[in-house]
């Protein structure tokens, strides 16, 4: 009798213990799940902020094509603020338009243990095969004339690693790739040279995109809808967009059309507020 009621003892301090222990790890600041935007993270063991739900970055409307990448749309406010006498006041609403791209079952790049070598670019003027808004009656609304000017060069300026780095296009470029086109839409070649992507100011060809399961999916398109679309009237419209990869070919200069989903989604405009 005396046996058992050491070992029942020694099993409750046991228990005890790895109550205790596992209380410890999930209080434990190193390793606190956060909500951080719209993700949860914590912190690894390198110090730095780890994802822990990659089901989390599809929260948008998004589209899988055949051949696994997906393209999703996620448009929210962005709230101007004008501070006066230490008082703040919202001064104009942008909705900003997020196209991203990615896949939840692969890597753009392979892994170390696998490398792909595949290399993917935006298109070279940042510009769409398709991007169009339409009223609730099925007219379609024209955006205004410059609304499709320097997207490449805007989207990269508005990524922090990219920031006041400068692009410098070639001269004589085709037509269709003229960064200065107002239009959002162009059409394009089924393979293209990296002779018309622009250069970084200190060497190196802009546009690059990479994509990882455990990463949040990265922008192809990154618009102020406010500013591409004057809309006069309150409503619902539907807004249809359709983004192009290029993929670069093994060893050379050559890169290859990827055509991918088009999204359709409905989004509640309201007049411009200037």
């Amino acid at each position: 009798m005396q046996t058992k009621k050491k070992l029942l003892m020694i099993l409750v301090v046991g228990l005890s213990h790895c109550l205790t222990h596992a209380d410890g790890l999930t209080n434990n600041s190193t390793n606190r799940i956060k909500k951080i935007g719209d993700y949860s993270m914590m912190r690894g063991t390198n110090g730095y902020y780890i994802f822990v739900n990659p089901s989390e970055f599809w929260n948008g409307i998004w589209k899988e094509d055949t051949n696994g990448w997906r393209v999703q749309l996620r448009v929210y406010p962005e709230t101007n603020l004008k501070f006066v006498q230490g008082h703040v006041y919202p001064v104009s609403t942008n909705l900003l338009l997020r196209v991203e791209w990615g896949s939840a079952i692969k890597n753009s790049w392979g892994s170390i243990e696998k490398p792909s070598g595949e290399q993917y670019y935006r298109t070279p003027n940042g510009k769409f095969a398709q991007f169009e808004l339409r009223d609730a009656k099925g007219n379609v609304i024209s955006p205004n004339p410059n609304a499709g000017t320097n997207l490449l060069e805007w989207l990269i300026y508005s990524d922090s690693m990219r920031a006041g780095r400068k692009l410098t296009y070639e001269t004589n470029l085709p037509a269709w790739v003229s960064p200065a086109s107002g239009s959002l839409v162009a059409n394009f070649p089924k393979t293209i040279s990296t002779n018309v992507y622009p250069q970084f100011q200190y060497g190196g060809v802009a546009g690059e995109i990479g994509a990882n399961t455990n990463l949040p999916p990265f922008n192809v398109g990154l618009l102020k809808l406010d500013e591409i679309y004057s809309v006069t009237n309150e409503g619902d419209y539907t807004l249809a967009v359709e983004p192009v990869l290029y993929k670069k070919r093994v060893e050379t200069n050559i890169l290859d059309r990827v055509d991918l989903p088009c999204i359709t989604t409905q989004i509640h405009l309201f007049p411009n507020v200037k």
